[in-house]
């Protein structure tokens, strides 16, 4: 049996988008190409029980399926957009219109008379060659680089007439952050701005046949995460902000003449909070079926599909490991991305609560090899009580020998470690280490008490995770104590850069698109200040001390970890400086330190980044721990 490698990323199949017809289904498939410059999306087609690929063009993962036509665009024509219609009985498209510039996406639909069409608008009077303007909060964002001026439209493209209608076609300044489509309505999530964006936009009801607007909720006061309609009334899925903060899970409101009234309590997320590395595409995370919201949540380490009739909030179908999307086609029968335990993403047809596997897209990643299985280990947490982790133990594992291991810590804060396949730490389990991870205090799944870790930073989240890894090491004695490393992301980087500070334990760290400092952060990352104002619980100008306290920087005296930081230059998220400061104190103060930046990456290179850069992500983290852990 062989180890997972690195390279077999490049064999990892990822699903999203799935939409429905009756009980007809086409979704996005996606996987990197063999030269690693990206990635080929395909249409997939659920028919009659037959699973078949749909399109050829290798671009379709955006797009509307409307009766037996499907709809998307292509960037084929410099400078201009291809719309195109294809018939689920049909090998090939037909040009359904070339639209005068670049940039559209089908984003959905509206009944069968309207498709909704999404394009970014640049309000600059004139491009700057060679430079960059910015008079704008915030004037860049991860993934979309330089925001200043760009404003998200939104359109109608009329099915029966032909001709594409700008939505808030009055209003320059309006960007779209979200749209709901319920019945013929359109609820959009937005706001204008000049000078400085909202955190939260404000929610506005469209008719598409008027093209009349209704502002409902004022920007700056919810966070929505989803809008729909059950027997006339509307409701609204939404984090007010008002327990825990920013992080705060979702609520359920009803939608008045008077504003958002609560409809139901709620203490869970509203889509899958678990991290993973093999899923490329988004997913979709709610639907309505017959006057019946159903939604995905995450229970602390799995997700689960739970049902809101108007008053209630009941559980209805449970997995062990992650749902990416679901659609319903019956009252007890739904279409299914997911990943169990130990498993990759396929697609299942669900009925009565019994789970038949459609697609087999990842045997080929994963046949023949070493997939090390989650043992469950539990510990004593220093508030929260019993909780638990888990160890992938090393291919070919002898009792009694010892072995080097590898601490993995998820971002988030408040993401979710699960049972699942997670690529990284299958290539370490089968190059001969341990890996363990946990979900420690502020992680999501387990209520807003247990995720709110607002000015508390390095404080019950360190405790945790050393006691987490005690509890390791007595049930497994096995592991070289001498020869442990620790890796993180985001969230993850700054509990790395904190471990390093705080203890020697580990001979070895890989800190990756971290927090350093805080006070950097508030004014650099593209989601500050709020952000940081709310997590850190202080600024630099009401309390400099604290928020110094929870910076990883201030302790980097105390390092003798020889580490590795990698980061990305167009990360915006948890930008390269962030990185630099902790790299440039370690190597001044005589630590063996190492940095790599990745050009042309952002803060989704471990998830989504160009395939030929995890690669090298990967080999880079893997070979440091190897010229350090295998001594």
């Amino acid at each position: 049996m062989q180890a997972v490698k690195a390279e077999d990323l490049y064999n990892i199949v990822s699903l999203g988008n799935l939409r429905v017809s009756g009980k007809t289904a086409v979704f996005a498939r996606n996987q990197a190409k063999a030269d690693g410059s990206g990635y080929w999306n395909y249409l997939d087609l659920y028919q009659d029980g037959a699973l078949k690929r749909l399109t050829t063009l290798g671009e379709e993962k955006s797009f509307a399926l409307v009766g037996h036509q499907v709809y998307y665009a292509s960037s084929a024509v410099k400078g201009k957009t291809l719309l195109y219609q294809q018939g689920l009985d049909q090998a090939a498209p037909v040009k359904l219109a070339l639209l005068p510039k670049n940039g559209y996406q089908v984003a959905g639909s509206v009944g069968e008379r309207y498709l909704l069409l999404s394009r970014r608008a640049d309000l600059a009077e004139k491009s700057h060659d060679g430079y960059q303007v910015m008079d704008e909060l915030p004037f860049y964002f991860n993934g979309q680089g330089y925001i200043n001026k760009l404003r998200d439209r939104l359109y109608l493209w009329d099915l029966e007439k032909g001709g594409l209608t700008r939505l808030f076609a009055d209003d320059p300044n309006f960007t779209v952050m979200d749209f709901f489509v319920c019945g013929e309505k359109i609820y959009v999530v937005g706001v204008s701005y000049k000078t400085r964006r909202p955190f939260d936009g404000g929610i506005y009801e469209l008719d598409p046949a008027t093209q009349k607007v209704k502002e409902l909720v004022p920007a700056g006061q919810v966070e929505v995460s989803a809008i729909f309609a059950l027997k006339g009334q509307t409701y609204v899925l939404a984090n007010c902000h008002q327990v825990t903060g920013l992080n705060e899970n979702p609520e359920f409101y009803r939608l008045t003449d008077h504003g958002l009234e609560l409809a139901a309590h709620w203490d869970g997320t509203a889509q899958s909070a678990i991290a993973g590395d093999c899923s490329v595409i988004g997913g979709n995370a709610s639907d309505v079926y017959g006057d019946k919201f159903y939604f995905v949540t995450t229970l602390t380490d799995h997700d689960e599909l739970y049902v809101f009739d108007g008053q209630e909030v009941k559980p209805f179908f449970a997995t062990d490991g992650l749902i990416k999307g679901f659609r319903m086609v019956g009252e007890d029968e739904f279409y299914l991305e997911a990943a169990f335990a130990n498993e990759l993403l396929e697609f299942y047809h669900v009925k009565n609560g019994h789970a038949e596997k459609v697609s087999s897209y990842n045997d080929a990643a994963v046949t023949g090899k070493y997939v090390a299985k989650v043992n469950e280990i539990e510990y004593e947490s220093s508030e929260d009580g019993v909780q638990h982790g888990w160890v992938l133990l090393p291919k070919d594992y002898e009792p009694g020998k010892k072995y080097p291991a590898i601490l993995d810590v998820h971002g988030g804060p408040r993401a979710v470690y699960s049972k699942i396949f997670f690529h990284e730490m299958q290539v370490w389990a089968g190059a001969g280490y341990f890996v363990f991870f946990c979900n420690i205090h502020g992680s999501n799944g387990q209520g807003n008490k247990y995720g709110d870790l607002r000015g508390r930073y390095g404080t019950v989240d360190y405790d945790d995770l050393m006691k987490f890894t005690d509890a390791v090491l007595v049930k497994y004695p096995d592991i070289d104590q001498t020869r442990m490393g620790i890796t993180g992301g985001s969230y993850g980087g700054f509990m790395t850069n904190w471990v390093i500070g705080h203890t020697d334990r580990f001979k070895a760290a890989a800190s990756q698109r971290s927090i350093a400092n805080w006070l950097s952060f508030e004014h650099l990352s593209d989601i500050s200040p709020e952000f940081c104002v709310d997590q850190v619980g202080a600024t630099e100008d009401d309390d400099p001390a604290k928020v110094l306290f929870h910076s990883p920087l201030k302790y980097a005296k105390y390092v003798t970890t020889p580490t590795l930081f990698l980061n990305s230059d167009e990360d915006y998220r948890c930008p390269m400086a962030e990185g630099m400061q902790m790299f440039h104190a370690l190597l001044s103060n005589g630590v063996e330190a190492r940095m790599t930046v990745f050009h042309g990456e952002n803060h989704e290179l471990s998830r989504s980044g160009r395939p030929e850069n995890r690669l090298r992500r990967l080999r880079e983290i893997s070979n440091w721990f190897a010229g350090h852990l295998d001594k």
